[in-house]
């Protein structure tokens, strides 16, 4: 695992290139599952279901997430994304943790009624190596 992840990090990095090659096959699979994470992880928060807010989110992250679903109250949430496009901009090693900096823009629709709306947000996914429990999402920031 850690090889692969060393060479996602290169790979990444050579994009960055002025004469880089297409993007790695491996990049692409990573931000195809981080695209499937976030489309999952919008049909959790819409059904308030912890359980898979769970399974996809660190525990820290967890617990500001039921705070918000407090908040948010009992009725229905629903939340369509239309466009979804997806960026790879970092990994690290830290000594407790992988860490991937994704970058999400496109469209989403939070109510029927509602027109799509553009949104673009930094997602920080952690894969704590103490825990081998693969990528979590441990943050997220709304991008201007």
């Amino acid at each position: 695992m850690l090889s692969q992840l060393i060479r996602l990090k290169r790979r990444a990095a050579a994009q960055h290139a002025p004469s880089a090659p297409p993007v790695s096959r491996d990049v692409e699979d990573f931000l195809e599952v981080a695209r499937s994470s976030f489309v999952r992880l919008q049909a959790a928060w819409d059904a308030a279901d912890l359980r898979a807010l769970a399974a996809l989110t660190t525990e820290q992250l967890l617990a500001d997430l039921r705070e918000q679903l407090v908040a948010r109250g009992p009725g229905p949430n629903r939340t369509e994304v239309l466009a979804l496009d997806a960026r790879l901009l970092a990994i690290e090693e830290l000594q407790e943790a992988f860490v991937a900096s994704v970058e999400f823009s496109g469209l989403i629709r939070e109510r029927l009624d509602d027109a799509a709306a553009p949104f673009r947000e930094l997602w920080l996914l952690a894969d704590l190596k103490a825990t081998g429990c693969g990528w979590r999402l441990a943050r997220v920031q709304a991008l201007g």
